[in-house]
């Protein structure tokens, strides 16, 4: 067959179009027609997920169904037009589920002292959205907005280790982060249920300014840092254990006197490099 495609390419007069028909053949025939930007990336690859949150999520309580619940610790189902997520209920909220927002989805719930949110694919260590140190090398970029930095106790993005949600950012057992705190950018990371270690990277993010934080993991478990995809002014060092599975995740908790407002996922992207 590939024979026969060839001999007509061959047939066609104008140079411009033969040529292009050659390149198509070529892809076919090296299993690369589509380039990895292309559909193929975005569709049929199934360990990329993008979201941008365009659709009315639909929402319901974990595993049994029925309307999302708003109790401390409750785990919820957020499902949009393309992609399935979880979001994990840190104190007690009156507003129980995300909303969409004209850039987005507002994930600001009640905006309420130390109340707030954990968003990710799940927990379970064959999810989608999960990725094995040693194995893959992957990448998750966030875009999002905060209107009130000053009310942000933690506004954190980044891969933590497929474990049971946590109230607190600082008790998982391993996880490296790109954390807004105030305004101040920090990268946060914590290694076998160690200490959280904290660098300020001296950029900062204004009231109601929007950024795409980026973090990148190499098939060393090496972690890279980038803020709209230039490094940080001050970066650190971190490297994931060999073999530990991790999950792309968002966190946030407002601050006591002022809260951090309708903080807007813009969009979520994630998967292999």
């Amino acid at each position: 067959m590939a024979d026969t495609i060839a001999k007509q390419i061959a047939q066609v007069t104008d140079n411009a179009t033969r040529a292009a028909l050659q390149k198509v053949l070529e892809k076919i025939a090296d299993g690369t027609l589509l380039d990895d930007d292309s559909i193929k990336q975005s569709k049929l690859n199934r360990r990329y997920v993008l979201e941008e949150f365009e659709t009315v999520p639909v929402v319901q309580v974990k595993d049994v169904g029925g309307a999302p619940t708003g109790t401390e610790g409750d785990e919820n189902i957020l499902m949009t037009e393309d992609n399935i997520f979880e979001y994990h209920i840190i104190g007690t909220q009156a507003i129980v589920a995300p909303v969409k927002a004209a850039t987005g989805l507002n994930v600001g719930m009640d905006q309420a002292d130390n109340d707030g949110v954990e968003v990710c694919g799940g927990i379970a260590a064959n999810n989608r959205m999960t990725f094995v140190v040693g194995t893959d090398a992957f990448f998750f970029k966030l875009r999002f907005t905060i209107p009130n930095v000053s009310g942000a106790d933690d506004c954190a993005m980044g891969f933590r280790k497929v474990e049971a949600y946590q109230g607190l950012i600082d008790n998982y057992d391993e996880m490296a982060a790109l954390n807004v705190i105030s305004g101040n950018i920090t990268i946060e990371t914590i290694l076998n249920a160690g200490a959280t270690g904290a660098t300020d990277t001296t950029d900062n993010w204004g009231d109601a300014e929007t950024y795409t934080l980026e973090v990148y993991v190499d098939l060393e478990g090496v972690t890279t840092f980038k803020i709209d995809g230039a490094p940080p002014t001050t970066t650190a060092a971190f490297t994931f254990d060999a073999a530990e599975v991790v999950t792309p995740f968002f966190f946030l908790t407002h601050a006591n006197a002022d809260q951090a407002g309708a903080v807007t996922l813009v969009s979520w992207e994630c998967g292999l490099q």
